[in-house]
């Protein structure tokens, strides 16, 4: 590769295929489940619909977030059913009413639990074997705080892993800042970055910040991909390389 790569350059190894989902439900589908690699912008386009209208029914705060395995309504029925359940029947009585609210206030108490214990998991796995740097250790102390926002298991420092990812982050900076075959698998689930600050990085990974991508959100989804339960960095001059599994 040329040595005039971009400031910062981040590809998982899987390249595309490893977070392009191989395809959401058929068209007709009222609902879907996510899948790792989708977006609002493609689940619109293979339904048939719009962000907007996604966002409308599925109560979505922030239409650049969706979670892997979150059910999403893809084609308005269920919201077109409760509206013509409205114009034809009596209005509903007090006592249903009050037990929806009683449900909603049980699923946000359950969500914020799940959330804490999360973060204090997150706190907990933070320490490392001996001889972990402390940049590393920021970076993976990062990595966890992001992912319990998120309600997700924190990874944990991974010896083997954080030595092949330093082997890499060597030949990357060899190179001029990328690994020999970083497109081509070789180290397994691996995210490069070049020009980052151990401090400033998993921001810069869950942002897409200045990052060369194939039009999905590669790096966020590295960082929140659910069934990674292990992680290592290693860090060789401007080229931070990171392995999960």
């Amino acid at each position: 590769m040329k040595n005039s790569i971009h400031k910062s350059l981040l590809f998982t190894v899987a390249g595309a295929a490893t977070f392009v989902a191989a395809g959401t439900a058929s068209a007709n589908a009222d609902s879907i489940k996510v899948k790792s690699g989708d977006t609002l912008s493609q689940i619109a386009v293979d339904h048939g619909t719009s962000v907007d209208s996604l966002v409308n029914w599925n109560d979505i705060a922030n239409k650049n977030l969706i979670y892997t395995g979150q059910t999403l309504e893809v084609n308005g029925q269920s919201t077109k059913k409760a509206a013509t359940t409205q114009q034809t029947a009596p209005a509903a009585p007090a006592a249903p009413a009050a037990n929806q609210s009683a449900n909603v206030a049980n699923t946000q108490t359950s969500s914020a639990a799940t959330n804490a214990t999360a973060a204090a998991a997150a706190t907990a796995d933070s320490s490392y074997s001996a001889g972990a740097s402390s940049s590393v250790q920021a970076i993976v102390d990062a990595m966890n705080a992001k992912r319990a926002a998120l309600g997700l298991a924190p990874v944990r420092y991974d010896a083997s892993l954080a030595a092949t990812a330093q082997s890499r982050a060597e030949e990357g900076n060899a190179n001029g800042g990328l690994p020999t075959g970083h497109f081509q698998q070789i180290a397994g689930p691996e995210v490069v970055a070049i020009g980052f600050s151990p401090a400033s990085v998993v921001d810069a990974w869950y942002n897409e910040t200045n990052m060369i991508t194939n039009g999905t959100p590669s790096h966020r989804n590295w960082l929140t991909n659910a069934s990674f339960s292990k992680v290592g960095f290693g860090i060789s001059g401007d080229t931070i390389v990171g392995i999960a599994g």
